[in-house]
């Protein structure tokens, strides 16, 4: 009766936290008791176990990973392809205004002493200095915007790391004492699940070989720099 007991308060969990995020289903482990002669004893419980998959999560974690460094490098340099390269022909730029320049240059080989051509060779090159003035000024927000978000980035990490130390001393805690840690796993793993959109991340577990004592579970970052910081 215990051991169905336990197992209807499982089921009851998953039905309330279905709409948990990084929730995973939990089951209960049972095995038969041991029989009094002829007379079986029923069933116990042997544990409560989460229905994560180690190798998913990895699988999960790196794809996340490639996918947020490449969806910030398109980001960037959709703006930067905006500042350099425009063909419409409203909106100028200093593709086109390039292009115009060495247009009337060109032409101004035809006949060096056409006073008309050298009035408009010289509006031209005003213009594109316009535009390489405008192009640097761009750059420039940009650069500061990659650094405002760099040290956001760096932030968040830093807090992801805090959360995941302070979940590792609540497991262990737990654990130590005999209880199941299941819904915190799942936290961990959602903080490692986000933290794997910032930058790379591996897991390693090691459980004390003797079975006693609290499992080492360490988190490694690796870091790629994508811009270079200036002051």
């Amino acid at each position: 009766m215990n051991a169905y007991n336990m197992g209807l308060n499982t089921t009851a969990h998953n039905i309330s936290n279905r709409n948990t995020k990084g929730y995973s289903k939990q089951s209960v482990e049972q095995k038969a008791g041991i029989p009094l002669s002829l007379l079986g004893t029923g069933v116990e419980v042997t544990d409560i176990v989460s229905s994560r998959d180690d190798y998913y999560d990895y699988k999960y974690r790196k794809s996340n990973s490639v996918y947020g460094r490449y969806s910030t490098l398109d980001h960037y340099l959709q703006d930067i392809q905006g500042y350099l390269y425009s063909k419409d022909a409203e909106s100028g730029g200093i593709t086109n205004a390039l292009d115009d320049f060495f247009k009337t240059v060109t032409q101004q080989t035809t006949d060096a002493s056409d006073t008309t051509m050298r009035r408009q060779v010289s509006g031209s090159a005003d213009t594109l200095m316009n535009f390489i003035r405008e192009t640097a000024d761009n750059l420039q927000t940009a650069q500061k915007e990659v650094n405002a978000q760099v040290k956001s980035t760096v932030d968040k990490i830093n807090s992801y790391a805090g959360q995941i130390a302070s979940l590792n001393k609540q497991i262990n805690t737990l654990e130590v004492n005999g209880g199941s840690a299941n819904d915190l796993r799942d936290q961990r793993a959602k903080v490692i699940d986000d933290l794997s959109a910032l930058v790379d991340v591996e897991v390693e577990t090691s459980v004390p070989k003797d079975g006693q004592g609290t499992e080492e579970f360490l988190v490694f970052i690796y870091s790629k720099l994508l811009f270079k910081l200036y002051p």
